[in-house]
């Protein structure tokens, strides 16, 4: 069974078979948690005038991040909100400047943001862009939890995840899964 994006409202869930990730769960028992689990995703706040332009909502973790235009952006110097809620619904926000965005050293909400501008800037589709990040944050996630930690504030070496998934996809002969991770990754070398 796969659990597919939802890519064309802009609410991406990472593609991924569940027998894998049961293997990942505490446990092993991915079905059982997940028909447990809830998550909200949050999207514009109304009154706030701040456009929501990316949302994914973390079904395992209960946790959910947005990206939003504030009123006063400005595309010449794009800063974004990016807003965080754990599952007990605890909210940390934060202003990223995506021009200091370092690929090899950010965390999720700086990735987040990185390529929800991409996308918006028109320089990537969504495919091409937010969803990557978010399939890649899958992989990322995987990793921690089977570390046993997982954390949207702790930096990650985005472009090693990139190159990782890329050297998976041509053992398995996978020469079109290649190519898009290669072009993802242009997006992420500067």
């Amino acid at each position: 069974m796969n659990v597919n994006g939802i890519g064309a409202t802009g609410y991406p869930a990472a593609g991924y078979e569940t027998r894998r990730a049961e293997r990942n769960v505490t446990g092993g028992k991915f079905s059982e948690q997940a028909a447990q689990a809830t998550a909200t995703l949050h999207g514009a706040e109304e009154g706030s005038g701040d456009i929501a332009i990316s949302s994914w909502a973390d079904v395992v973790s209960g946790s959910s991040i947005s990206v939003y235009k504030t009123q006063d952006f400005d595309a010449a110097n794009p800063v974004y909100k990016v807003k965080t809620w754990d599952k007990s619904g605890n909210v940390t926000e934060q202003m990223v400047d995506v021009s200091k965005v370092d690929p090899e050293n950010c965390d999720t909400a700086e990735m987040y943001a990185y390529t929800a501008h991409l996308k918006e800037s028109g320089k990537g589709s969504f495919e091409d862009t937010v969803l990557k990040a978010a399939v890649a944050k899958a992989v990322k996630n995987a990793e921690q939890r089977s570390a046993g930690s997982w954390s949207f504030s702790e930096k990650t070496d985005w472009v090693k995840i990139v190159n990782d998934i890329m050297q998976s996809e041509y053992q398995y002969g996978d020469l079109k899964g290649y190519m898009e991770w290669k072009k993802f990754l242009g997006f992420l070398e500067k």
